[in-house]
């Protein structure tokens, strides 16, 4: 057997073994997504997506430019499009001779196969343009990177999957390109980035107008010529473009005024939307980040160009907005990942490299640590989020008669997910008019004012719950202080007297289900 044969093997056998190592750390969570026969998603907005496949499969190719199921019975103009919509439900198609369970095994498995796609491309990307051993450390930091690592878990079908897996291909090429590495970079960088614009405008955008700008910055060494796309890519590019806007439409719709203050009191409790610490980034990417801006640029000054400098920029730039809004920290993530086979070769001493890396993963393997061994409080915080998806599942049988479901709006997608029924309100920001609703009707001790919301909003299903949380992000929302008595109490009592109009049709632990009279 010749030597390059042997090395061909071991290098597959490699490439196996990160992909499987991305399929552990992505389904790190399997205990709170597969539980009593059941599938749980992550969140509100995994339910709410769940819904849109749902209705893909039941209308296959038939946009969803409306959604009916929230904000019921104005509905919403959503931002959500269709390309994780087609691959949720082409996945569920495959899965369904083997489960008839295959709707939500495809939306829990989705992203962690997206993860791992990109992994695998990673893996034969990085042989080509980075063929030492520092091509490790890059797959490594995507592999156990703590963000991204929560952008591909197990039971979290939602679009920054897709997106980051977009934005990874689209800066492989790109720094093939810049690497002058022979290859059709600029057609594989047009898909990436028009398919990228297509699930979302909101981070490829801005993603994108910085690739083009450091693009330009890489151009003024010699050879700028090659980094110009060729017609066939923008050919290309705009047609995805074209085909998104015939398909999906826009839909740069806002929110009206009254609610604009009220989105930034509700957006509070949202994660992605709050400001991230020096030492939360340290946990995703490790101690090295601190230094390997400076090492890009010493790279930089080895090789008399400018790459180096130009993904230093881009991981300043990435490092200011994960500060402003969390949501970033997965694109920060993604780009420390790629400088590193850069920034570890500007050291002079393989091993050094090596040893700074593997040190430097320290607050790294902190966070997982935490993760895989929670506190007393953390642990009962899973155990009662799990609790409380498996309880209400188990109210939904109730819910026999048509009409909405007014529900917290947290819990509101899963409620409509299960039972078929529109929600009053919902997990995006457009469903604000029914969160509101939803929080004045909780807060009120008034029958008048909550039988008319009742009313507006076609309500035959009210869920009550623990009413503590319920008041405090209804307080949140609406600007007020926490009630001294309210509809929200008075329904979870152990022996609730309810006002004349709701009659209590299913109760558990956490849960009383009560039905709209149609007197």
């Amino acid at each position: 057997m010749s030597d390059t044969l042997v090395r061909r093997i071991y290098s597959l056998l490699g490439g196996l073994l990160i992909v499987a190592a991305a399929f552990l750390t992505y389904t790190w969570n399997s205990k709170t997504v597969f539980f009593e026969d059941g599938v749980y998603f992550a969140d509100g907005d995994c339910y709410a997506r769940m819904t849109r496949v749902q209705m893909v499969l039941e209308h296959p190719f038939t946009p969803l430019r409306h959604h009916d199921f929230e904000n019921y019975p104005e509905g919403t103009t959503p931002h959500t499009t269709a390309p994780l919509d087609f691959l949720i439900a082409g996945l569920s198609l495959v899965l369904k001779p083997f489960s008839a369970q295959s709707l939500d095994l495809a939306g829990a498995y989705i992203s962690p196969l997206v993860g791992m796609l990109l992994v695998g491309y990673l893996w034969w990307w990085s042989g080509k343009v980075f063929p030492g051993g520092l091509r490790w450390p890059l797959l490594v930091t995507v592999v156990l990177s703590p963000i991204l690592v929560h952008g591909f878990q197990l039971g979290r079908p939602d679009h920054q999957s897709l997106i980051i897996l977009l934005v990874g291909i689209a800066w492989a090429a790109e720094l093939a390109l810049w690497r002058n590495i022979p290859g059709r970079w600029h057609l594989v960088s047009a898909i990436s980035w028009g398919l990228a614009l297509w699930v979302s405008l909101f981070e490829p955008a801005i993603l994108l107008v910085a690739t083009l700008l450091l693009r330009v910055l890489v151009g003024l060494a010699p050879r700028r010529h090659a980094l110009l796309p060729d017609r066939r890519s923008l050919i290309v590019f705009f047609s995805i473009l074209a085909l998104w806007l015939l398909f999906d439409g826009w839909r740069g719709t806002g929110l009206p005024d009254a609610y604009k203050a009220i989105f930034w009191r509700w957006a509070q409790s949202i994660g992605e939307l709050q400001h991230t610490s020096i030492p939360q980034i340290f946990a995703w990417c490790g101690w090295l980040l601190a230094i390997v801006p400076a090492l890009l640029i010493l790279r930089s000054l080895q090789l008399r160009a400018l790459k180096g400098v130009a993904w230093a920029l881009m991981l300043l730039l990435l490092t200011g907005l994960t500060l402003w809004h969390m949501r970033w920290g997965y694109f920060l993530a993604l780009s420390f990942a790629f400088a590193l086979p850069i920034a570890l070769a500007a050291i002079p001493w393989k091993s050094v490299a090596w040893a700074a890396f593997i040190i430097a993963l320290w607050p790294v393997a902190s966070e997982w640590d935490e993760k895989l061994f929670p506190d007393q409080e953390e642990l009962r915080a899973r155990n009662e989020n799990l609790a409380d998806a498996v309880l209400l599942r188990s109210t939904i049988p109730a819910m026999t008669n048509p009409g909405s479901i007014l529900a917290p709006w947290w819990l509101t997608p899963a409620a409509v997910y299960w039972s078929r029924h529109p929600g009053m309100g919902g997990s995006s920001h457009q469903s604000l008019p029914g969160i509101v609703d939803t929080a004045e009707f909780y807060t009120t001790t008034d029958q008048e004012k909550a039988r008319k919301i009742l009313e507006d909003h076609h309500v035959r299903y009210v869920i009550a719950y623990e009413p503590s949380r319920i008041l405090e992000n209804s307080a949140q929302v609406l600007g007020t202080p926490l009630p001294a008595s309210s509809f929200a109490t008075e329904l979870f009592r152990t022996r609730p007297v309810p006002p004349r109009f709701l009659r209590l049709v299913n109760q558990n632990r956490f849960f009383r289900i009560y039905e709209v009279t149609q007197d």
